[in-house]
C-alpha cells in the first residue's frame, strides 16, 4: 500500500495578532519563483545576513505572501517592514534583471542603508551601534 503525500500549506501566522505581535520582530517579505533552488536559497541567506547584523532583533521571512500569491516567472523581490504593524518598504526588485540569473539577486550590503533607514525610525540607538561596528570592520 502506498500512501499519497499531500502537500500541506504551511499554517498562516498573523504576526499582528494579540499575543503574537512583537515590536522587535521585523518582517522580510520575498516574492520569488520556484523555477530554480537558488531563489529559495537567496531569500534564506538575506534573512541570515540581517540576523547576523542585528542579533537583538528577530527576522521572519514571509515567502509569496504566505503562499497566497503565485510568484511571477523570474521574480525575486524583497520588501521589509520594521515590524508587522508598519508599512512595507521595497528594497529590491529583480523582475526586470537578468539574464544572467545572478543579476536578479542584490548584493546584500547594498540593501543595508535602506534597512537601517527603516529600522532607524523607531530604534536609532541600535542602528548607530551597527554603523559603528561596520565602520570598524571597514578600517
Amino acid at each position: 500500500m502506498s500512501k499519497k503525500r499531500s502537500k500541506r500549506k504551511p499554517k498562516e501566522i498573523d504576526y499582528t495578532a494579540e499575543g503574537i505581535f512583537d515590536k522587535n520582530r521585523s518582517i522580510v517579505y520575498v516574492e520569488h519563483t520556484y523555477e530554480c533552488a537558488i531563489f529559495v536559497t537567496k531569500a534564506d541567506e538575506f534573512v541570515q545576513y540581517l540576523q547576523k547584523l542585528f542579533p537583538e532583533r528577530e527576522f521572519v521571512l514571509i515567502r509569496n505572501d504566505q503562499g497566497k500569491i503565485q510568484p511571477r516567472p523570474g521574480s525575486f523581490e524583497i520588501e521589509f517592514s520594521q515590524h508587522a504593524k508598519t508599512s512595507r518598504h521595497t528594497l529590491w526588485s529583480g523582475i526586470d534583471k537578468g539574464p544572467p540569473r545572478r543579476d536578479k539577486f542584490p548584493k546584500f550590503d547594498d540593501l543595508l542603508p535602506e534597512v537601517q533607514k527603516v529600522l532607524k525610525k523607531f530604534y536609532p540607538d541600535v542602528i548607530t551601534n551597527v554603523e559603528d561596528e561596520l565602520n570598524e570592520d571597514n578600517n
